[in-house]
């Protein structure tokens, strides 16, 4: 719901708990958001990209295995940066009630130098939802939020809004920034050692 009050024009997923039931919400209840389940994990992951590329906020739903795959994509958009707001929904599964191991997502936000939030309940769900599309757009950056399956099974009291119907950005063609040849990355490079003190900064104060 977070999602949807930040004025994203798009989901994209591969279904998986204690991930599936954010992106059937979504299709439910928010008719004026673009949602398709996608064929992996990595195609939904670039399929928001393209989107938030284009200067719109998107959302991408996968549990914490489907982080592997869509590996390739969510480490160098990393580098890129974003031009929407884009939000990487990854739902982790302690103690495996449902998948094939318990790995922690917090290691591919240290790995891509990107933001990460941790919702403690609902209602921090839908509040961290909707400040990290902010948080993505200013420090121009993917930003993960990260839950759990006992967070996504759970139900607490939540203060619903209005969606923020934001603007599309103008597009214009970046190849520099969005072109990951060797001669683009390394100069991408210093922009996100930079970032990452911004960031840090930001979390501190």
């Amino acid at each position: 719901l977070g999602a949807v009050h930040a004025g994203i024009s798009g989901v994209y997923a591969y279904p998986g708990t204690p991930s599936t039931e954010i992106t059937e919400f979504i299709q439910a209840n928010a008719p004026q958001v673009r949602s398709k389940w996608c064929t992996n994990e990595k195609t939904a992951m670039e399929a928001a990209l393209g989107m938030s590329y284009a200067g719109k906020r998107a959302l991408v739903c996968m549990k914490h295995v489907g982080m592997n795959v869509a590996a390739d994509a969510f480490v160098n958009s990393g580098i890129t940066g974003i031009h929407g707001g884009l939000v990487v929904l990854a739902a982790d599964d302690p103690s495996m009630h449902s998948s094939q191991n318990e790995q922690d997502s917090r290691h591919y936000a240290m790995g891509a130098k990107v933001m990460m939030l941790e919702p403690a309940d609902s209602a921090e769900c839908l509040d961290y939802a909707k400040r990290a599309f902010e948080l993505s757009e200013k420090f121009d950056t993917p930003f993960i939020l990260r839950i759990c399956t006992r967070i996504a099974h759970s139900q607490s009291i939540v203060e619903t809004g209005d969606r923020n119907e934001c603007p599309i950005k103008d597009y214009s063609k970046d190849i520099p920034k969005f072109v990951m040849m060797p001669a683009n990355a390394k100069k991408r490079h210093p922009v996100v050692e930079q970032r990452t003190l911004d960031i840090a900064e930001f979390a501190e104060n």
